[in-house]
């Protein structure tokens, strides 16, 4: 989250009557607060440890370009890992009344919005994003953002405003602008934008559900399934499935209804949010809750795909294939490097 930066003097010639002389400002002391705030974040143990640091710098440098990290951090610590959504909102809500840059204004509120399930936050998100746009165009990234929030919050006009926004950005020429320091090959770009598109149409079409546009909305779903931008297991990389199905079963459509929320609640990135709208549309079928269990397990079992081999090295430098394995327990470890 805390990207090193770089701490630059900036270097002012002032013309004199004796001619020019070189004034060199201090460094900036929000920088030099921000990396020593950096090199304690590494230490700091505890989220009440992190929330103090992230508390202290925000209150003595509210107006910076890591505003909206600094919300972000107390938001998530604070209100997410301590439980307590009101006293992060009352840090940031002081916080925000002194920032003056839109595209901060914008990160923190966007954060801020996030704790409007737990604490009555006096924000409008088209407000944020108008003020951005006011200033620039958004990015896909943040048409994104306020579509998703907007979503959560049931702000459904926005969401579809949104989410049109970011469609009309879901194409190759506007990825190679996002990334101008990063070279893609055709074939990254036809799949980075593929994800894109059925984000995009996945968002549209669950806010013109409950805009009441049925017909688009099933379009919208449809459109967003046949670009097929799935995972390794053949779930979406979006909330499809969940919306798609919860739409069905909205409209009588039971069987449907199982067979999208089945393979989103079994294998998709947050089963538990589609696992009650599965349970609800197997009732509607069943009449009870009875075999829901054994259901699912049937339905894994049915739906599994058997994993491709492969071939990696060991720690002693020896090629190893899954298909070795295969009749023993085995347990595959995937990380990242620090």
């Amino acid at each position: 989250m805390f990207r090193r930066s770089l701490l630059t003097a900036i270097v002012v010639l002032v013309g004199l009557a004796a001619g020019c002389a070189k004034v060199e400002e201090g460094p900036d002391p929000a920088e030099v607060a921000y990396d020593a705030l950096k090199s304690a974040w590494n230490e700091a143990e505890t989220p009440e440890a992190k929330v103090a640091l992230a508390t202290d710098y925000l209150a003595r440098y509210p107006d910076t370009k890591h505003s909206g990290r600094m919300a972000s951090a107390i938001i998530y610590y604070q209100g997410q890992e301590l439980q307590d959504p009101q006293g992060a909102w009352d840090v940031v809500s002081v916080a925000m009344a002194q920032i003056e840059d839109p595209e901060q204004r914008f990160t923190a509120g966007l954060e801020a919005l996030g704790l409007a399930d737990s604490v009555d936050v006096p924000l409008d998100i088209a407000t944020l994003a108008n003020d951005l746009g006011a200033v620039r165009p958004l990015t896909f990234d943040e048409h994104q953002q306020v579509a998703e929030m907007a979503l959560e919050l049931g702000e459904w006009t926005i969401a579809d405003e949104h989410s049109l926004g970011a469609l009309e950005l879901a194409t190759p020429e506007q990825l190679r602008a996002d990334y101008p320091d990063r070279e893609f090959t055709d074939e990254e770009v036809a799949v980075r934008v593929q994800r894109r598109q059925a984000s995009a149409l996945t968002n549209d079409g669950w806010a013109l559900y409950n805009l009441g546009d049925t017909e688009l909305a099933m379009n919208r779903f449809a459109a967003a399934d046949e670009i097929g931008s799935v995972t390794y297991l053949g779930v979406p990389n979006t909330p499809l499935y969940q919306y798609w199905g919860r739409a069905a079963l909205s409209e009588g459509d039971v069987d449907r209804a199982i067979d999208l929320l089945s393979v989103e609640a079994l294998f998709g990135e947050d089963p538990t949010a589609a696992k009650p709208y599965l349970l609800e549309a197997y009732v509607a079928k069943n009449g009870s809750e009875d075999g829901f269990d054994e259901f699912l397990s049937s339905t894994r079992n049915r739906m599994a795909r058997v994993a491709d081999d492969f071939e990696l090295l060991d720690y002693e430098g020896n090629t190893r294939s899954l298909a070795e394995t295969n009749g023993k327990v085995t347990l595959l470890a995937f990380w990242f490097p620090t």
